[in-house]
Order: structure tokens, then sequence, then C-alpha cells
């Protein structure tokens, strides 16, 4: 515990300690028939002034601890159409700048887009925390894993990608261990690979774990030969 702490700590302890002298008081004193001499609402005046130091020494001490001094910052966001990414500040050993590193996730792991040094960084954030701590993507392979063998499901799962301003929506299904991904205004599907998903990512974004039924499409659409489509 802080020096900090405990003089706050000391602070609510009196504070506690002389609303009890002080409901003592008043309770002697209308036992008594008498009026203290002491004003009451003097007393509570005091006391609250005291609770609002205490008060604000612990929120500046907890403000301290938002930002550790030798951790980073990272910041993660996913804009939907484009690949998820992400900004790590770093705090170079001078105490003084920082290193940026922006990131772009590929499919299967963050790739470095750029990195540059910067001083003069501020942050302001919330105490408590509001947002889940950073976690990397599924990757391409772990995506193809989950929907791998529920076609024969009675509502199996696929990857929807987001459409663009260029692009319909595009969903990708596992039949007989078949990649086939069609576009909901094609007029066919296309057998896919991994590499083939992974690329596409970097053009549509992150693709989403859904069941068919979420999408306008059916099994008929997946399941007629492309040749006769």
């Amino acid at each position: 515990m802080s020096d900090t702490h405990q003089h706050a700590v000391s602070t609510l302890r009196d504070v506690d300690a002389g609303f009890h002298r002080l409901l003592e008081a008043v309770a002697a004193d209308e036992a008594a028939g008498s009026v203290s001499d002491s004003d009451p609402i003097a007393t509570l005046r005091r006391a609250r002034s005291q609770i609002d130091a205490a008060l604000f020494a612990h929120q500046h001490r907890t403000a301290d601890n938002t930002l550790p001094e030798s951790g980073s910052c990272v910041l993660q966001w996913d804009p939907g159409s484009t690949p998820p990414r992400r900004l790590v500040l770093d705090p170079d050993s001078d105490g003084t700048s920082w290193t940026q590193r922006e990131f772009e996730w590929n499919g299967s792991g963050w790739r470095v887009c750029r990195r540059t040094s910067v001083s003069d960084v501020a942050i302001s954030a919330a105490v408590a925390p509001h947002y889940p701590s950073p976690v990397d993507p599924l990757t391409v392979d772990a995506l193809v894993t989950r929907i791998r063998g529920s076609w024969m499901n009675p509502d199996p799962d696929v990857l929807v990608f987001t459409a663009t301003a260029t692009t319909e929506r595009g969903v990708v299904a596992a039949v007989a261990d078949e990649l086939r991904y069609r576009e909901l205004d094609s007029t066919r599907w296309f057998r896919v690979t991994t590499n083939e998903l992974q690329h596409h990512l970097q053009q549509q974004g992150q693709p989403a774990l859904q069941s068919l039924s979420e999408t306008p499409l059916t099994r008929q659409h997946f399941t007629q030969s492309p040749l006769s489509q």
C-alpha cells in the first residue's frame, strides 16, 4: 500500500470515528434533555471536506496506475470491410519517446504496416476498464476447421465476407471437404483454397462465422454443378 493510499485510509478512519463521536454526543444530549454547544451541521461539513480530500487522493492514485510505467498501449479494431487493425505504442528505454507500430491481420498473424518513433504521447482512458482486452482474431485455418464437417448438420456453419463498394457479400461453405465460395449476386459457386481465402480477407476483411440460415443462400446454391448453373 502506497503512502498516499495509507493517508487516505487513515483520513477515512478519522472521519468514521468522528461520526461515531458525534452520534454518541447527540444521543447523550437527547437522553439528558439538553442541547450540545457544538454545531452538528458544522461537524458534518468538516467531515464531508475530509471525505472529499480522501476520495480525491484515492482517485489520483488510481489514475496514476491507469498506464503502467513500462507497459504498452494497444488499440485494436475491426473496420469490417478491411482486415482487423492494431495500433501498439511501446515506451522506449529513454523514457521520453515511444515506438508506434501499426499492424494488419492477414488471416494467420499480424503484419507490420508501419513503424515510427513518436514523442510527447498523452493518453486519456477510463479508470475502470469498459472494453475487452485485445485478442487475436481466428485464423483462416481455424475458421475453416470450424465449418468443415458441418455440412451434414441441419443448419451448417459457413463463413460470410462483408460486402464492399465493388463486391457483394460472399459465403464460403465446406461441402464434402471442398471449400465453395459464392457471392449473393453470383450465378455459380467457385472452388477455393485457404490461401485464396487469406487473399480474399485482405480485400473484404475478416469473415464472420454464421449458420447458413442467416444468409439468403441455401444448400442448393452450393450443391448444383457449377457447369449447370
